[in-house]
């Protein structure tokens, strides 16, 4: 496959990938709007800076890793063996702080972002939930990122986009006739990025991973 076609094959894929995510977000938007009202949204406005810092940071580490991983790996370093273990551990201390903020203050979180107490009361349990999930956030992009560097940008679309559609059903599940609320479109977000990485992990017992 020549250069350019590779190049074009790994664009697509990716934008295809985050176009599933922006999709997903539209639609939890729409039900939270639908369950929970003007506040939901509020609610919302206010926890994506913080899901926005998660994504940026296991992004940073993630895509940093992965392509350090193929510089070192076509140089022939054994070095490279140690970035995918390395950017995991990394991911898990970071995201254990946003997950121990998460149990000990989320109501001061939501303050600290403009919330009043109506708001901090109906968002506590959306951003409990959802940072207690933070290390699984940036566990994804670490692995999307080092699968789809190592030759298998089609299973890192279709775990992105698997996670974005699994999302949106069980947004409706929870919210709707589970009635779970907020706290049931929090628990849908935090379980995409685990089946996400279920999927992507299919590439770790494929005999062309290189990834170690």
């Amino acid at each position: 496959m020549s250069v350019t076609k590779q190049f074009i094959r790994y664009v697509t894929q990716n934008i295809f990938g985050m176009l599933g995510i922006s999709c997903y977000i539209i639609v939890d938007t729409f039900f939270i709007s639908k369950a929970a009202g003007a506040d939901g949204i509020t609610v919302l406005n206010l926890t994506l800076p913080i899901y926005s810092l998660i994504f940026a940071i296991g992004s940073m580490i993630g895509v940093g890793s992965a392509t350090r991983f193929n510089i070192l790996m076509a140089q022939e370093d054994e070095q490279c063996e140690y970035y995918f273990s390395n950017a995991i551990c990394f991911v898990w201390m970071i995201g254990i702080l946003f997950t121990l903020a998460g149990i000990f203050i989320p109501d001061k979180i939501l303050a600290f972002m403009g919330g009043d107490a109506t708001i901090v009361k109906l968002g506590v349990g959306y951003a409990q939930t959802f940072l207690l999930f933070t290390p699984f956030f940036m566990t994804n992009h670490v692995v999307s990122a080092f699968v789809r560097n190592d030759n298998a940008p089609s299973l890192a679309m279709a775990a992105t986009l698997a996670g974005s559609f699994f999302n949106i059903l069980f947004d409706y599940i929870f919210m709707f006739p589970l009635h779970m609320g907020l706290k049931g479109a929090a628990l849908a977000t935090a379980a995409s990025p685990i089946v996400s990485i279920c999927i992507c992990s299919i590439h770790f017992f494929d005999r062309k991973n290189t990834i170690h």
